[in-house]
């Protein structure tokens, strides 16, 4: 058997912001693979450019496609949040130009849609779209409490209802998020994404949410009913737990296998820091399910 046979799969990494890209790669040199990042010019940090790289505007398929294609890499995996782009933020090239009729059908119907056209793009050029779990596994969410604060029986009835009022937002590709406190749904994801829900929340009159000093109420995130899992995953983080804290929420609950979540020991910290509890609860609580 030749030596081509026996290496590796050449990785790209098509970067949105944050650190996920980044670790993504990371993981995947050190179980020895070589990589290439594609920067999404306006969301990609330039802690890139430590790795072979190149940037490519939104719209600009062709040379998407192209970077990937001249650099052998054979699976992408397309990770990190980027602000969905509005018809005046995409500036196309010839391939973007041919395809542009096709995203903008898929940009009325959702962010799922949107990305699943990409993942399609890809794959028809002969590039695996893989998911970043299967670079990082850990990045997925487990089972069970990541932190030392526990759910009360009512705290637990709010999870049950923003997992119901998720899903439905989420079977109409508009959000994979809700906040609910008290029974009452408080705020539900839109496209302007998680820390903006949790900015409406913290607007909201004190006694209508919980607070610092009695929290209450609980956010939510889980995969749309048919998510295309193997790009944007509903993730949380660091900055996810000190949103819900401002908020004064009392937890966070994600479904465990179905959410990323960004550097776990940091979450976990800075759950406890706060009195914070983040939760993974298994798939079959989002079909209504008892254990």
């Amino acid at each position: 058997m030749s030596s081509s046979a026996n290496r590796p799969r050449k990785l790209g990494v098509a970067a949105g912001g944050g650190p996920l890209p980044l670790a993504v790669a990371d993981a995947a040199r050190a179980a020895g693979r070589e990589v290439f990042i594609v920067g999404v010019k306006g969301a990609a940090g330039p802690d890139i450019e430590r790795y072979p790289h190149g940037w490519v505007r939104v719209g600009a398929m062709g040379r998407f496609l192209k970077l990937f294609k001249q650099n052998g890499c054979e699976d992408v995996v397309i990770i990190g949040p980027m602000t969905r782009p509005t018809l005046r933020d995409i500036v196309p090239d010839f391939r973007g130009l041919l395809l542009l009729p096709r995203f903008i059908k898929r940009m009325k119907t959702g962010d799922d849609a949107l990305l699943r056209g990409v993942v399609e793009f890809l794959e028809e050029n002969g590039i695996r779209v893989v998911g970043a779990e299967t670079i990082l596994p850990s990045l997925l969410a487990s089972t069970g409490l990541l932190s030392k604060a526990v759910p009360t029986p009512s705290q637990e009835a709010d999870i049950d209802a923003a997992i119901a009022a998720a899903r439905k937002i989420g079977a109409l590709d508009i959000g994979q998020g809700a906040v609910v406190c008290r029974g009452h749904v408080l705020a539900l994801e839109d496209i302007k994404g998680t820390d903006a829900m949790l900015g409406r929340v913290a607007a909201m009159p004190p006694e209508g949410r919980g607070s610092e000093i009695a929290r209450d109420g609980v956010l939510v995130k889980l995969p749309k009913p048919a998510q295309e899992r193997r790009v944007d995953l509903p993730t949380i983080g660091v900055r996810t737990v000190e949103r819900a804290a401002a908020a004064g929420l009392a937890g966070i609950a994600v479904e465990s296998g179905g959410a990323i979540v960004a550097d776990a020991e940091g979450v976990a910290r800075k759950a406890d820091e706060l009195g914070l509890f983040v939760l993974g609860f298994p798939h079959a609580r989002t079909l209504g399910v008892k254990p």
